[in-house]
């Protein structure tokens, strides 16, 4: 359909005559047609169907058929020790600060001179982080339970039991976590039963049984450190009572190898 114009111009001689309102009607319609056709050969385009990942890299894969494949960069991390004043670090390096736990290096940066300490809150010069935790340091256990069958009665001074440490480890002071316990108790009236707790031969603490009573209380008035090698042992103090008997003992050794 051809377009009706009224006057005449660059786009040709008009008719000098109003249009009638069939000439308007087509005038659209003719318009329109153009537009629709227009649309309808307009292309697809490209555009993402899916994407796919591997350990190094991620795909693309495109609607029409094709694929881009972009390589993934590979955090290259390193462990180079405890924090040090007057120290480089750089951007991946990895640090420990005890007791806290184990840091990244966010941005390269010196370290203040001594004394000052480890902020972990550290910022540079445009307000950027100079550390992440990346790992706490916690305490973690490693208890030794002993079980002494039969009944619990020697000679002063003797050796009830005896462990070997396979790695360094500490026995904390206090009490908490130290458990004992007698399957059969003393009688009542009888002595309290008091065992030594010693590291290689020397005592680091004591459990004692009160006459009659099942459950021991513990007394370790201070930290004792150990080493792959270390012996801790029971050794009985006093005890005058052969029908204790079945002791089970846990000591709360933490682990310091780690």
């Amino acid at each position: 359909m051809t377009i009706v114009y009224v006057t005449s111009g660059a786009w040709g001689s008009g008719s000098g005559t109003p249009n009638s309102a069939a000439q308007v009607d087509g005038n659209f319609y003719d318009l329109d047609a153009r537009v629709v056709t227009l649309n309808a050969d307009l292309a697809e385009g490209k555009r993402i169907d899916h994407i796919t990942y591997t350990t190094n890299s991620m795909t693309f894969v495109f609607t029409d058929g094709t694929t881009q494949v972009i390589p993934l960069p590979i955090a290259v991390l390193t462990l180079v020790g405890e924090w040090m004043n007057s120290t480089t670090y750089l951007r991946g390096n990895m640090v420990t600060y005890t007791p806290l736990g184990i840091f990244q290096i966010l941005q390269d940066h010196t370290t203040p001179l001594p004394p000052a300490p480890f902020d972990p809150n550290a910022r540079d010069g445009s307000g950027n982080l100079l550390y992440q935790l990346f790992m706490p340091l916690r305490d973690v256990n490693y208890d030794a339970a002993v079980f002494v069958p039969g009944s619990i009665q020697r000679d002063p001074d003797e050796l009830l039991w005896q462990g070997v440490a396979n790695r360094a480890m500490r026995l904390p002071l206090g009490n908490d976590g130290c458990y004992a316990w007698l399957s059969v108790a003393s009688t009542t009236g009888a002595t309290d039963i008091i065992l030594s707790i010693e590291k290689n031969s020397t005592e680091i603490g004591s459990v004692t049984f009160a006459a009659a009573a099942q459950a021991g209380v513990f007394s370790v008035p201070a930290d004792a450190e150990f080493v792959a090698g270390d012996r801790y042992a029971l050794r009985v103090t006093q005890s005058d009572a052969a029908e204790a008997s079945d002791l089970s003992v846990t000591l709360p050794f933490i682990r310091m190898d780690v």
